[in-house]
């Protein structure tokens, strides 16, 4: 399958038969200034509390972005989401399209020094990026049997001239815009990512890295959300650890590498990601999924339940489900904007998200039908009533688990 001109956007039907790389390229390309992401400021970051559990702020600033004003919290405008940007308060972080390719660009061509480097525990003389590693311990470790599922042994690859199994690197991070660029970077470079949640005990962090093989763990240094940092991995686990910052990444790869697009390599990758189960049922097992199946779960969402440029999405499942693929590359690839609130305070109190729905003027939430039925009590009885559901539909995964998409459009007295 070829792929199209890296210095070129795709043709619409190029895109569908192309590469994520290459479908958030065009779409990152086409809307460079537009708010790819919030991270949203923790609530004591807020300056006022409306007293029913909503933050809001009573001096919210205006984001100005090349000569565009989006819509602050006082806005008294159109309910519309889209028409004048998403709201943006004091405290909050935001990141265009072209941060996000730039911070892409700049991740996948330090990966790939990284992985194609002759020896694995290189640091870089060029970069103020820096691979910490446990010498003795990678080197001397006798890693266990993979309990990755559905990857070919070495034999029946041999077989196979057109594909190959790519490394697997490990992301230690939250829901965060650092997750995600990690995440497209493994893409971009053409190997796996593997999902490590840092809410998981240490033990099972561990025993999945082990499991996997990983071969490395790429984690950001916490600097907008209190997460432990991961000094115990280098000390404790059985692989090089990459720690970076964003600002190292926005800063550290003036001329990134000429990479292959994976759609036009002559080999392709066995599998993309792997995510692993509960173990709540046994030894949890790693599973693989194929690029070219989130590519085309994106597309048929986008054929049922589309999602149009500038509407405003909530990044709140755990990286431990699937599903949280869906939420981000929906938002990344269909130019729209992500919201993402502060993860602990999620995990702390789950009906919170009932707040950052309000404030932040979200259209689209993806979450079990369970979760939906206890918000709606919170909906009914707060300031979300001005808003209504503008559609509710049902699908189904293969688990049998049912989901819901809920278009949440503002009501405009």
């Amino acid at each position: 399958m070829s792929g199209c001109s890296s210095g070129d956007v795709c043709s619409q039907e190029q895109r569908r038969r192309c590469c994520i790389s290459h479908v958030f390229f065009n779409s990152a390309t086409l809307n460079s200034d537009e708010i790819a992401a919030i991270h949203v400021a923790p609530s004591r970051g807020r300056s006022g509390d409306g007293g029913d559990g909503v933050f809001w702020s009573k001096n919210p600033r205006k984001f100005i972005r090349s000569g565009q004003v989006h819509r602050t919290a006082d806005s008294s405008s159109s309910g519309s989401s889209s028409c004048c940007g998403p709201p943006v308060y004091e405290g909050d972080e935001c990141f265009t399209f072209g941060d996000v390719l730039k911070a892409v660009d700049s991740l996948a061509s330090l990966l790939r020094s990284i992985l194609d480097a002759d020896d694995p525990y290189l640091i870089l003389s060029q970069s103020s990026f820096s691979v910490k590693s446990n010498y003795s311990k990678q080197r001397t470790s006798s890693r266990s049997k993979s309990a990755v599922s559905f990857i070919p042994s070495v034999k029946q690859l041999a077989e196979s001239d057109n594909v190959y199994k790519p490394k697997i690197l490990g992301l230690y991070m939250p829901p965060s815009v650092e997750y995600i660029v990690s995440v497209l970077s493994v893409l971009r470079c053409g190997e796996a990512f593997l999902p490590l949640d840092p809410l998981w005990p240490k033990d099972r962090i561990l025993s999945v890295v082990s499991s996997a093989n990983v071969d490395l763990i790429v984690t950001f240094e916490p600097s907008f959300y209190d997460v432990e940092k991961s000094g115990w991995l280098v000390e404790f686990g059985s692989c090089p650890v990459l720690s970076l910052s964003m600002k190292e990444i926005m800063e550290g790869c003036s001329s990134p590498l000429q990479l292959y697009w994976p759609c036009e390599k002559e080999q392709k990758r066995l599998f993309c990601y792997v995510l692993y189960t509960s173990g709540s049922t046994g030894e949890p097992k790693g599973v693989c999924g194929t690029e070219q199946g989130l590519l085309n779960r994106f597309m048929w969402m986008q054929e049922l339940y589309p999602m149009h440029e500038g509407e405003i999405l909530l990044f709140k499942t755990s990286i431990s489900f699937i599903d949280h693929l869906q939420e981000f590359l929906g938002a990344m690839l269909g130019a729209c904007t992500l919201v993402i609130p502060p993860f602990n305070e999620l995990r702390k109190d789950p009906f919170s998200i009932v707040n950052f729905l309000q404030v932040h003027y979200v259209v689209w939430i993806l979450c079990c039908y369970n979760v939906y039925l206890s918000c709606q009590v919170y909906i009914k009885g707060s300031p979300m009533g001005q808003y209504c559901i503008y559609m509710i539909t049902y699908f189904h995964e293969c688990s049998g688990l049912g989901y819901i998409f809920l278009c949440l459009k503002s009501f405009v007295s």
